[in-house]
């Protein structure tokens, strides 16, 4: 179970892995392997096939989690309620308008 992006509830992911994994035991087997084979190197007699299924597992989780019939809420308040208005604010620059008309008087 994964937490669902949108309600933040809990959601099912099916998980579709697909691995394509040969056992070899040096880097020349490795080299000669066809390209869609991952080579699994055994130098030691003792593989842990456990993580490497979990990583594999997680590299193929979804980015994000979400049931597919959410909503995505586009909107808050109520549906009839106006934005408010801006009031007009004094410019900043408007000093600096008027000391320019009186320079080029000058």
């Amino acid at each position: 179970m994964q937490t669902c992006q949108r309600c933040l509830e809990p959601v099912g992911v099916d998980v579709d892995a697909e691995v394509n994994l040969a056992v070899v035991l040096n880097e020349e087997q490795a080299k000669n392997l066809p390209r869609y084979y991952d080579p699994l190197i055994v130098e030691a007699e003792d593989v842990e096939l456990l993580s490497l299924i979990e990583d594999e597992l997680i590299l193929s989780l979804p980015l994000v989690s979400y049931h597919e019939d959410c909503t995505i809420q586009t909107s808050f308040g109520e549906a009839g309620e106006a934005e408010p208005e801006e009031e007009s604010k004094p410019n900043p620059f408007s000093v600096l308008a008027a000391l320019k008309g009186k320079a080029d008087k000058s």
